[in-house]
């Protein structure tokens, strides 16, 4: 089982400004933790998140993964 070290969770979105949506995207939730999770309850997380925060809006989903060395 893989474990998940710490995390960065952004969701994009378009303000609306005057009644009008905005050209550029901007961050509109985030969720950090340096807590250790693993990949299951990652990609339950993930899911209870999108349903929370877009309400199925139909967002596309990227993953950056990074392996690093251990500190020791």
């Amino acid at each position: 089982m893989i474990h998940i070290d710490k995390y960065n969770i952004f969701s994009y979105g378009k303000e609306y400004k005057n009644g009008k949506e905005s050209k550029t995207s901007t961050i509109q939730q985030t969720l950090t933790s340096k807590q250790c999770i693993n990949g299951k309850q990652f990609l339950n997380l993930l899911s209870d998140l999108d349903e929370a925060w877009h309400q199925h809006e139909g967002k596309d989903v990227h993953i950056e993964v990074n392996f690093v060395d251990i500190e020791r």
